[in-house]
């Protein structure tokens, strides 16, 4: 039982922590990334639409957040089951 609830808490520090570095990239690099993706093959000027932008951005922030919140509930799943199975 103690190996299963190592494990779980693993998974749930896992989770949370790429959740975390998804949004860090989102953030920091978001724009960087729609650049590198709009940037024509030979090309020495070209513009980068303000759509892609933010989905190169936001995409990664909404996909963090999500793992972020499973990381949560997925904690208070088990915390729940812990102090039931302590009551009995």
């Amino acid at each position: 039982m103690v190996q299963k609830l190592g494990k779980a808490i693993i998974f749930i520090v896992s989770l949370f922590l790429g959740g975390s570095t998804i949004m860090f990239v989102g953030f920091y690099k978001g724009h960087d990334i729609a650049v590198s993706l709009s940037r024509p093959a030979g090309a020495t000027g070209w513009t980068t639409s303000q759509e892609l932008i933010f989905s190169c951005t936001y995409i990664p922030v909404i996909m963090g957040a999500s793992l972020i919140l499973l990381s949560i509930l997925f904690s208070t799943v088990l915390f729940m089951k812990w102090i039931n199975k302590t009551n009995h």
